[in-house]
């Protein structure tokens, strides 16, 4: 399904994908392998079912909506700065590892990952968080690691399955975006989360965050400027530090 707060949110990830040659075949292939391995594990994982999930984006949905502020995480937060939150009344999305900064989880109400943020991630899912997990060409090793282990968990995450494809896929989403932390924004927006609602704490685009996957650092800076034009669209882009 497609759900984004607007088309543009989707139509750059063709342009992504273009700048950086990947193929929409292999976006697809991933996301459609990645929703037929949740069904096979939803037989014993009954919150892993499509009706499940669609009830954990429900909640999901009117929880965001009710808060008074949503807190986006991005991959350059301090833990010092989650701590000079005021948490009153706000809801927190992490994007992927940045949940590492997290020493109360109480007021996280999702992670918004494609698989990279290793310990730190497996850590929400054993806790049961809800994870908004990203399917695309080149981490289906990743899913498969990170879903089998999560389906051994005592209480395994409930899930919400995104993709990247141009397509109406059957049984994950397309909110639009690229990178974690903007797929996040994009998210709480396709919510119905208003712009003026949603604040971003740990956002750059001169550095690679100290949350970020381990990867070419080169390359993730190339990446950021993508997320950084995805921000700006949709007129978020003033607490990017640049």
């Amino acid at each position: 399904m497609h759900e984004a707060f607007h088309q543009s949110l989707i139509d750059v990830q063709s342009e992504v994908r273009a700048a950086f040659e990947w193929s929409v075949a292999s976006d697809r292939t991933s996301a459609e392998a990645m929703v037929a391995c949740v069904a096979n594990h939803a037989a014993m994982i009954p919150s892993w079912r499509n009706s499940e999930r669609n009830l954990t984006l429900d909640q999901l949905r009117a929880a965001l909506l009710a808060a008074k502020e949503v807190v986006v995480l991005g991959a350059a937060i301090t833990e010092s700065e989650v701590e000079s939150i005021d948490m009153d009344g706000r809801l927190i999305i992490a994007a992927d590892g940045s949940v590492g900064a997290l020493s109360d989880r109480s007021k996280l109400a999702c992670v918004v990952s494609d698989f990279d943020g290793g310990v730190h991630l497996n850590g929400a899912a054993e806790q049961g968080t809800v994870m908004i997990v990203h399917a695309h060409g080149d981490n289906s090793v990743r899913w498969v690691e990170c879903l089998n282990t999560w389906s051994q968990c005592p209480t395994p995450p409930r899930l919400i399955l995104t993709h990247q494809t141009p397509e109406v896929l059957s049984n994950a989403h397309n909110f639009g975006g690229f990178t974690d932390g903007d797929r996040a924004v994009c998210f709480a927006l396709a919510m119905g989360v208003a712009k003026e609602n949603i604040r971003l704490v740990g956002f750059a685009l001169n550095r690679v965050g100290i949350w970020s996957a381990t990867t070419v650092a080169e390359r993730k800076l190339e990446k950021l400027v993508w997320m950084n034009r995805i921000l700006t669209s949709v007129g978020l882009d003033d607490a990017v530090a640049k």
